[in-house]
């Protein structure tokens, strides 16, 4: 089955499973200049040795899975009511856990904002290096061929405004 790569069908799988990697490439550069991929480590630690705990600081939550079960609900801010922490050491724990995860939460919709605008900038680059190598070989180029740029950069033109 064909897939799609910017907007079009690519019936080879290779130019596909290229195009894929070089958006998870994006990705992960956005994650190691952001610093996220750390905070994301980092996160997975502090939601383990939370959970961890949690579960030896409070006689309600009685297996390592029922701490991460719990331990999401915080973080996720869902709370189900599943567990009810009774002890002081375990509700700061849970009180911090849950900053934590408000925390992490908040900076998603940032990356995901910093990939897009990533996109953007290089989909630009792009059309400006096609419109550079049209214009050096300008003298080669058929009348048809000079028509098709005129109509292109009028049309940019008016799309942003100019």
């Amino acid at each position: 089955m064909p897939r799609r790569k910017s907007g079009r069908i690519s019936s080879n799988p290779c130019q596909a499973y290229h195009g894929d990697m070089k958006e998870l490439q994006v990705i992960w550069a956005m994650l190691k200049r952001t610093g996220m991929q750390r905070f994301l480590a980092g996160f997975a630690l502090f939601y383990i040795l939370f959970c961890f705990l949690i579960q030896i600081t409070d006689p309600a939550v009685e297996s390592f899975g029922d701490a991460l079960w719990f331990g999401l609900n915080v973080i996720t801010t869902i709370g189900l009511g599943d567990y009810t922490v009774t002890t002081p050491l375990a509700r700061i724990l849970v009180v911090l856990l849950g900053l934590g995860g408000v925390l992490m939460f908040a900076f998603i919709p940032g990356v995901m904002t910093s990939y897009y605008l990533e996109r953007v900038e290089n989909k630009k680059d792009e059309t400006l290096n096609q419109f550079y190598d049209q214009l050096v070989r300008a003298p080669e180029l058929t009348d048809r061929e000079k028509k098709a740029i005129a109509e292109k950069t009028r049309a940019i033109r008016k799309k942003v405004g100019k």
